[in-house]
């Protein structure tokens, strides 16, 4: 199962997909992996989560700064701020 902050971010990209009338097989196509595959992932009770790269690979295709994803609130933070956030996210997301 993933935890919460996993089901957070997997629901931030769910969102966006949504919002750009991007079906599960598109994002399928765009990762090179099957449809059953995306929906395990945006199963909350599901294990399967985005690689990073994969969040990588879908904030391009979505021009979405990937910072974003991890970071809640990120107009109001420091440049220098944001990197050391950034890293101890992605650590805790890896988990």
């Amino acid at each position: 199962m993933k935890t919460p902050y996993q089901n957070d971010i997997v629901n931030k990209i769910r969102q966006i997909r949504l919002s750009r009338n991007v079906s599960q097989n598109q994002v399928a196509e765009i990762l090179g992996v099957s449809p059953g595959h995306v929906g395990n992932i945006e199963t909350p009770s599901c294990s399967h989560k985005y690689t990073l790269k994969q969040l990588s690979v879908l904030c391009d295709e979505f021009d979405v700064n990937i910072e974003s994803l991890f970071i809640n609130g990120i107009e109001n933070i420091h440049q220098d701020e944001i990197i050391k956030r950034l890293i101890n996210c992605i650590i805790e997301y890896e988990k």
